[in-house]
């Protein structure tokens, strides 16, 4: 399968999350996933159908997998808290939440600077 067809999986399955089908969603990004295990996009777009589909501990070990793939980030946070919360495990949602917001109050504060583009 070349690229062109993993890009359509991948819109494949933000079309269906954007049109409220979780389940369908998961599916096809699981799909993906096996195409492209690792990949950082696919694995939390995977959580976030996970998530949605009303299966939270589905989407923990989606992010363990994340994480391992260094695709922490302020939105990783933020599906964890969320996961964490649909589990019953409050405190640990609520640090989650607190890394979230560390991460969100960081990014506005300390913007990333895009290379340079001067030759010298």
């Amino acid at each position: 399968m070349d690229g062109s067809h993993k890009a359509l999986l991948a819109l494949l399955g933000y079309v269906f999350l954007q049109n409220a089908r979780p389940d369908k969603a998961a599916v096809v990004l699981a799909a993906l996933d096996r195409l492209e295990p690792g990949d950082t996009r696919t694995l939390r777009a995977l959580a976030l159908a996970q998530l949605r589909s009303a299966k939270p501990q589905r989407a923990l070990d989606t992010l363990d997998r994340l994480a391992i793939a260094g695709g922490v980030d302020a939105a990783f946070h933020l599906l964890r808290a969320q996961a964490l919360s649909a589990t019953d495990r409050a405190a640990d949602a609520a640090d989650a939440m607190r890394a979230y917001v560390a991460l969100r109050e960081a990014t506005r504060t300390h913007p990333a600077t895009p290379p340079s583009t001067d030759p010298r």
